[in-house]
C-alpha cells in the first residue's frame, strides 16, 4: 500500500473529521509533532481541495514541507513555493527571475482561489504586494488558431517588463525570429514556442530552456506580468510626489552623495516617463500601489492559513523586520535610495491574527499574544525521535504497541532490509488493505517520511527508516530538469581572438563577412595573418580551426600563409609530443597488465541503497555512474576522471562506487586534500551507507593517538570497509586487509611525493578520480582518451548561476550582501586570507550587523574548538561563518548562499572557484563578492583571475576555467617547461591532438620495433575533405540574426559526424528557427557529401567550371570494378592521375552528390561480393 492511500484511511477517521470541521479563526493544533503535520495538511487537502497558505520559519523548512507533503498524495503541480521579492532593497540588483516567477505564480494562485498549497517563509509572507485584481489581469491569453500580431505583441511584452533573449532561458525572456516567438512567461514552469502562419497562432509547444528544443504542445498560453511593481499610469504625478521629499533629504547628505541621489531617482524617473521597467523600481512600491497588502489577504473565505510554530515566526518576522529597516537607513544615509521605513514594504506579523481560517500547528501551548483565542484540539502527536538508530528498542515498542490494539504501519524505501530486520525478532508484517483492516497489527506501507510518530487517538502509529536505521532521506522538490550546457567549446570565438589554422598556422579571427563567389553569398570567417595576407575561411569549413589556447600572458607569434614555417613548428611540437606519448603508452601499459576479479553486476542491496538518494540524477551523472560501474565489472583496474562541477553531484558517483567495492568484499579508502573535506566526506559516506551494515571511519589531525591505532588495527582485520582521510592514509603504515577502491577528491591538490604514492597505487587498485577543475594535465590526458573520463555537465534541477561580483572592498558592500541574505533567511560564509587578524575582521563585522550571530572558523584551531563551529552553522544557530580557506572544500550547506572574499586577489583561481562552489547548493539566487582592496595593489595576473571567475559564472564551468588557468599562470609545472613551450608555438588543442595522433600512432607499433621517422608533421589531423560548389551556402541573417548564434549553429554543423546526427541538427533549426531557406538546406546537404567523401578515401570535391572533380588521398587504393561501376552512370567521365573528374550538367550539388552516392554504391556493392566470396571459399 502507497502512503497516500494510508493517508486517505486517516481523512475518513471520525476524529480528524472533526479537526476539519471545527476550524475557524485562531483553531489551534497543540501536542502535534512536526512529522505527523504534512499528514494532516495533505488529510485536509484530499477531504476538500482548497488555497492553503503555509508560513514556516526558513527556506529549508519549505523545503521540507514541500517533499512531506508530495509524499502524501498533494499533486506537486498543485505544491508551490513563494520566495522573497524584495532582494532590490538591499542593493540595487535585478531581481531574480526565477524566484520572482515562483512568487508571482504563487501570489495569483492564491488571488484565484486556486485549490492547492502556497509555502513561503514568514517573511516572505508579510511582504505587501499588488492587490489581487491586478495579480489575476492577464496581458493576454493566446490560444491555437487565435490571431496575434507579432509586430504588436513584441513592443507589448516590454513595456510590461520582458526583455529580449535569445536563446531565451530564465522567466521573463521573449525572442522573436521570424514568424516564431519564445516566451518564458512569469508563473510558469517551462518557456513556450508560439509559431505563427502570417497572424495565425498555428501551434503553441513547450520547449526545454537549455536544449531549446521543443517537447509537448499546449493548448492555452497565459502571459501575466513580469514584475510585483508595475510602471505607473501617471507617472508626471509620480515626479511630483518624489520630487516634494527629494529635495529635502538632499539637504541632508553631504555635496557627493546629494548628487549622486538626485542623478539616481531622475534615472528613475525618466525610466518611468518612458515605460521602461528598471532595477530599482520596487523601492516604488510604496507609492505606486499604496493600497497593498499582503499575500495573507489573497486568501478567501474558503482558504486556510497554517503557522508553524507562531512564536518561531514572531521572532524572525521581527527580526528581519529590524534587518530591512537597518539597510534601508544606511542605504539613505549613503545617498543611495530615498529614505523609507520597512513597514512600506512589509505587514506586521500581528497582522497574521485577523484571518477567518488560521491555524496554528505547535508543540506547546504557548501563542504569540496577537493569536486570536479560538478551537483547540490536542492531537497527542508524539515523534518517535528517541527510537532514532535504535532498532532493539523501536522492535520492543512496536510489539507493545500492536498489544496495545495499535495499528502499526512501516513506511520504508527499504524493504528489503527492513524485513530482514524485523524477521530477525519475530516481527511479520503484512500488506495492508485499507478497506478492511481495522485490526491491530504491522503493515507496510510503500514509500518514506523524514520521521515517524504515534497518535493513538487515531489508534495508529508509522515507523520511518530514520526509526529503523537512523537515516532517512526525504527526495526534496525540485524543477523539472532541464539538459545542461554542453561542455564549453573552443570556439567560444570574438574579434580579436588569436585561432589556429590546421593547416595554415596561427592568426586573428575579425569575424564574419560576407562575399559573393560565382554569383552566390557566401559566409566566410576572416582571419589576418602575419601582414599582407589575410585568409577567408568558408563558414561551412570552420572544423579547420582552433580557438587557441596557451600557457602564460603573451600573444603568440602570427605566422604566414605561405612557406614551411608552420610545418617546421608542427614538426618540433610534434616530436615532444612524441616523447610524451611514448611515457604515458608506457604508464598506461603497465597498468593493462594488472589484473583483478570483476566486481560483478549489481545487487538488489545496491539498488535500495541507491533509492535512498534525496535528489533525482541528472543525465550525465547517471552517465558517469553507469560508466565507473562498467570499468568496475571488467578484469582490469580502473582508473577514471570525474570531472563536475561544484555541486554537480560527484560525491553521489563515488559513494555508489563504494557500496559496489564493499558488497564484492573489498575495501574503499577516500582520499581529501583537507580535514574538513574529509570531516564533509565521512559524515556524507557514514549517513548513506551505514544503514546497510557498512563500517565507515576516518582519519585526520582530529583523530587522537587510541583512536587513531584502533582504526588501523580494524582496517587490518576489515572491521573498517570504507575510510575517509587526508594525505596520511598514503602512509607505509595503513595495512588494509583488501584495498579494492582508491577515491582521490581534487587530486591536483596533492603534493609531488603524494603523487608518486598515487601513481605506484593506481597499478594495483580501482582509481577513481574526482574534480571540479582538472588540472590541465589530466583534463588533455583526459580529452585524448588515455584516461577514461566522465563528465557530469548538467546543474541540478533548479540550480541557478551564482551571481558574481568583482569589487574594491568597502564596508557598505559587505554590510548590504550579508543584510540582504540574512534578511530571506540565509547564511553567510565571510572567508578572509589568513589566521594573522582574523579576530579583528570579526569584530569589524559585528559592528557592520550587530544583529548577526557570527563563528569563526580556522585550520589552526583544535578538533575541540572547531568541530562546534562547524556544527553549529550546519544547524543554522551560526549566521556568518568568518573563517579561512578551510571551507574551500567540504561544507555543503544549502541554507548558506552568500559568499564575501577578502583580498581576494590573493587566492589562486581554483581555489576562488571552489570557495564560490560553497552557495549556491539549492534552487535559490547566490551571491559571490570578491573584494580587493585598491586597484593599484592588483598584478595584472590577479586582474585575470578575478575577471575570469566573473566570465565563467554560469553553470558548470568548471571545465571552461581549467582552460582559462592554463592561460593565467604558466604550465611548466605541470607539463615541463620545455612541453609548455612547444603547447605556446601550437596552442593547447593543437598540441592535445599530436600527443594523441603519437599515442594512437605508436599503439601500432609492436614492441621493440623503433617508429618510423616523423615524415608528415599533419598526419592524422586531417580535417574532413573539402566540398567547394557553385551554391547558395550559408545561414542568412534573416533566418540567424544574432550573428554569435549563427555560429554556433554553422559549429554545430561542422562538428557533427554521422547522418543520424545532421538530421538532429536540421530538425532542431527548423524548431527553432522555423522552416530552412534553401541556402541552409544546402549546407547540411554539403555536410553530408563532406562525411561520405571522408568515408570513401576522398580529400577534394570541386564543382567549378562545369565538372565535378573528386581528388582521392594518396594511400586509398581505389578498386578498378568500383570505377568501372561509376563510370557506367557517367558519360565523359575519366581518371586524371588520382582525380575522377566527370562534366556535368544541372545544378553542381546534385551533380556531386549524385557522383559521390554513386562512388558510395559502388563500394558497398566490391565489399559485398569481396564477402559473398570469402564466405563461399571458407
Amino acid at each position: 500500500m502507497r502512503l497516500d492511500a494510508l493517508i486517505e484511511r486517516w481523512r475518513q477517521h471520525p476524529r480528524v473529521q472533526q479537526l476539519f470541521t471545527d476550524v475557524s479563526q485562531g483553531t489551534r493544533w497543540v501536542d502535534l509533532c512536526p512529522e505527523a503535520r504534512a499528514p494532516l495538511v495533505a488529510a485536509s487537502f484530499l477531504d476538500q481541495p482548497r488555497p492553503i497558505l503555509i508560513l514556516t520559519q526558513n527556506h529549508d523548512r519549505v523545503l521540507q514541507w514541500q517533499a512531506r507533503l508530495g509524499l502524501c498524495g498533494i499533486p506537486t503541480n498543485l505544491i508551490r513555493p513563494m520566495p522573497s521579492g524584495l532582494s532590490v532593497l538591499f542593493e540595487d540588483a535585478a531581481p531574480e527571475s526565477v524566484a520572482l516567477s515562483d512568487r508571482l505564480g504563487a501570489l495569483r494562485a492564491l488571488a484565484l482561489g486556486q485549490p492547492g498549497v502556497v509555502v513561503a517563509t514568514v517573511s516572505a509572507a508579510l511582504e505587501r504586494t499588488l492587490p489581487g485584481d491586478v495579480l489575476t489581469a492577464e496581458l493576454a491569453e493566446i490560444r491555437v488558431g487565435s490571431t496575434v500580431d507579432p509586430v504588436e505583441l513584441v513592443p507589448q511584452l516590454k513595456r510590461v517588463g520582458y526583455e529580449p533573449g535569445d536563446p531565451v532561458r530564465i522567466p521573463g525572456q521573449f525572442a522573436r525570429r521570424g514568424g516564431i516567438i519564445d516566451i518564458f512567461p512569469m508563473g510558469a514552469q517551462r518557456p513556450v514556442r508560439m509559431e505563427l502562419f502570417g497572424d495565425e497562432v498555428e501551434s503553441l509547444r513547450y520547449f526545454d530552456p537549455m536544449s531549446q528544443r521543443s517537447t509537448e504542445p499546449l493548448d492555452v498560453l497565459t502571459i501575466l506580468p513580469s514584475r510585483e511593481t508595475l510602471l505607473p499610469a501617471d507617472a508626471e504625478g509620480i515626479r511630483t510626489l518624489v520630487e516634494a521629499s527629494l529635495y529635502r533629504e538632499m539637504a541632508q547628505l553631504d555635496a557627493e552623495q546629494s548628487r549622486q541621489l538626485e542623478q539616481l531617482v531622475e534615472d528613475d524617473l525618466k525610466a518611468m516617463e518612458n515605460r521602461q521597467f528598471f532595477d530599482r523600481l520596487d523601492l516604488y512600491r510604496p507609492l505606486l500601489h499604496s493600497e497593498s497588502g499582503c499575500a495573507v489577504d489573497l486568501l478567501g473565505d474558503d482558504g486556510w492559513l497554517i503557522l508553524d510554530e507562531p512564536i518561531e515566526l514572531e521572532i524572525m518576522a521581527q527580526r528581519n523586520e529590524e534587518e530591512l529597516a537597518q539597510a534601508l537607513l544606511h542605504r539613505a544615509e549613503r545617498g543611495e535610495i530615498m529614505q523609507a521605513h520597512a513597514n512600506d514594504f512589509l505587514v506586521g506579523v500581528e497582522h497574521l491574527g485577523n484571518l477567518p481560517a488560521s491555524i496554528a500547528m505547535a508543540q506547546i501551548n504557548d501563542l504569540p499574544h496577537w493569536f486570536p483565542a479560538g478551537p483547540e484540539a490536542s492531537l497527542e502527536a508524539k515523534s518517535l525521535r528517541g527510537y532514532h538508530g535504535q532498532p532493539q528498542a523501536l522492535t520492543g515498542a512496536i510489539k507493545q504497541w500492536v498489544e496495545e490494539g495499535l495499528q502499526v504501519f512501516v513506511a520504508t524505501d527499504q524493504p528489503n532490509r527492513t524485513q530482514k530486520v524485523l524477521s530477525q525478532v519475530e516481527i511479520f508484517a503484512g500488506a495492508f488493505d485499507p478497506e478492511a483492516e481495522t485490526e491491530p497489527g504491522t503493515f507496510w506501507v510503500e514509500g518514506n517520511l523524514a520521521g515517524g510518530f504515534i497518535m493513538p487517538s487515531l489508534g495508529s502509529a508509522l515507523v520511518s527508516d530514520q526509526e529503523l536505521f537512523g537515516v532517512s532521506r526525504l527526495r526534496l522538490p525540485q524543477r523539472k530538469f532541464s539538459e545542461g550546457v554542453p561542455v564549453a567549446t573552443v570556439l567560444d570565438l570574438k574579434p580579436g581572438d588569436f585561432v589556429v589554422h590546421i593547416q595554415f598556422g596561427i592568426g586573428i579571427y575579425r569575424g564574419l563577412v560576407t562575399r559573393q563567389i560565382d554569383g552566390h553569398d557566401r559566409e566566410f570567417l576572416f582571419i589576418e595573418y602575419k601582414p599582407p595576407d589575410k585568409l577567408f575561411l568558408p563558414a561551412d569549413q570552420l572544423d579547420r580551426i582552433q580557438k587557441y589556447l596557451a600557457p602564460g600572458d603573451g600573444a603568440p607569434k602570427i605566422n604566414r600563409l605561405s612557406g614551411g614555417e608552420w610545418r617546421k613548428t608542427v614538426g618540433k611540437a610534434r616530436e615532444d609530443a612524441r616523447e610524451m606519448a611514448r611515457e604515458l603508452i608506457r604508464l598506461y601499459a603497465e597498468r593493462n597488465r594488472a589484473h583483478r576479479p570483476s566486481y560483478g553486476n549489481d545487487t538488489a542491496e545496491q539498488a535500495e541503497m541507491e533509492h535512498t538518494f534525496p535528489w533525482v540524477e541528472t543525465p550525465s551523472q547517471l552517465q558517469a555512474i553507469e560508466e565507473v560501474k562498467m570499468d568496475m565489472q571488467t578484469d582490469y583496474p580502473m582508473d577514471r576522471l570525474v570531472c563536475g562541477d561544484v555541486g554537480f553531484g560527484k560525491t553521489e558517483v563515488a559513494i555508489r562506487a563504494a557500496f559496489k567495492s564493499v558488497t564484492a568484499e573489498r575495501q574503499v579508502a577516500v582520499l581529501c586534500p583537507t580535514t574538513i573535506l574529509s570531516e564533509q566526506h565521512y559524515r556524507n559516506f557514514k549517513e548513506r551507507l551505514e544503514p546497510f551494515g557498512v563500517r565507515v571511519d576516518y582519519l585526520n589531525r582530529f583523530r587522537t593517538a587510541a583512536e587513531r591505532k584502533e582504526v588501523l588495527e580494524s582496517l587490518k582485520t576489515g572491521d573498517v570497509q570504507v575510510l575517509v582521510g587526508t594525505h596520511s592514509l598514503l602512509g607505509s603504515e595503513m595495512k588494509f586487509k583488501d584495498l579494492g577502491l582508491l577515491v582521490v577528491d581534487e587530486e591536483q591538490k596533492f603534493g609531488v611525493k603524494h603523487k608518486e604514492n598515487l601513481k605506484q597505487m593506481r597499478v594495483n587498485v580501482d582509481v577513481l578520480s574526482m574534480s571540479a577543475t582538472p588540472i590541465p594535465r589530466t583534463l588533455s590526458m583526459a580529452l585524448m582518451s588515455i584516461r577514461p573520463m566522465s563528465l557530469i555537465n548538467d546543474p541540478p534541477p533548479g540550480r541557478l548561476p551564482i551571481r558574481s561580483y568583482v569589487r574594491a572592498y568597502s564596508d557598505e558592500v559587505v554590510r548590504e550582501a550579508l543584510l540582504r541574505e540574512l534578511a530571506r533567511g540565509g547564511q553567510a560564509y565571510y572567508v578572509v586570507h589568513r589566521v594573522q587578524g582574523i579576530e579583528m575582521i570579526a569584530e569589524r563585522i559585528r559592528n557592520l550587523v550587530p544583529t548577526a550571530r557570527i563563528g569563526i572558523g580556522h585550520g589552526q584551531m583544535t578538533e575541540r574548538e572547531l568541530e562546534p563551529v562547524m556544527l553549529d552553522f550546519i544547524r543554522g544557530d551560526i549566521d556568518i561563518l568568518i573563517s579561512t580557506t578551510i571551507v574551500e572544500n567540504g561544507l555543503d550547506i544549502s541554507n548558506a548562499n552568500t559568499i564575501i572574499v577578502e583580498n581576494a586577489q590573493n587566492f589562486g583561481l581554483s581555489q576562488l572557484y571552489q570557495l564560490r562552489g560553497r552557495v549556491g547548493r539549492s534552487d535559490r539566487q547566490a551571491y559571490a563578492y570578491m573584494l580587493y582592496k585598491g586597484s593599484a595593489s592588483l598584478t595584472e595576473n590577479a586582474m585575470a583571475r578575478l575577471e575570469a571567475l566573473q566570465e565563467f559564472a554560469h553553470l558548470g564551468s568548471g571545465y571552461s576555467l581549467a582552460f582559462r588557468d592554463l592561460q593565467i599562470r604558466g604550465a611548466g609545472d605541470l607539463l615541463g617547461a620545455k612541453q609548455s613551450g612547444q603547447m605556446m608555438t601550437v596552442g593547447f588543442e593543437l598540441y592535445a591532438q599530436l600527443i594523441e595522433s603519437e599515442v594512437n600512432f605508436l599503439k601500432t607499433v609492436a614492441d621493440g620495433e623503433a617508429p618510423p621517422a616523423l615524415d608528415d608533421p599533419l598526419r592524422g589531423l586531417e580535417p574532413l575533405p573539402t566540398v567547394d560548389l557553385p551554391a547558395q551556402i550559408n545561414i542568412p541573417e534573416n533566418y540567424i540574426e544574432d550573428q554569435a548564434q549563427r555560429l554556433y549553429a554553422y559549429q554545430r554543423m561542422m562538428g557533427a559526424r554521422s547522418r543520424a546526427s545532421l538530421d538532429e541538427i536540421a530538425n532542431e533549426l527548423a524548431d527553432r528557427y522555423g522552416r530552412m531557406p534553401p541556402s541552409v538546406e544546402n549546407a547540411l546537404r554539403v555536410m553530408r557529401l563532406r562525411l561520405v567523401a571522408q568515408h570513401l578515401g576522398i580529400e577534394k570535391v570541386d564543382g567549378h567550371q562545369g565538372r565535378i572533380r573528386v581528388d582521392f588521398y594518396d594511400r586509398t587504393v581505389i578498386p578498378p570494378r568500383v570505377l568501372s561501376l561509376v563510370q557506367r552512370q557517367h558519360a565523359s567521365s575519366y581518371m586524371s592521375d588520382r582525380a575522377y573528374v566527370w562534366p556535368f550538367t544541372g545544378a553542381a550539388l546534385d551533380a556531386a552528390e549524385d557522383c559521390l552516392l554513386a562512388f558510395d554504391r559502388a563500394w558497398a556493392e566490391v565489399e559485398e561480393d569481396r564477402a559473398s566470396l570469402a564466405s563461399s571459399s571458407s
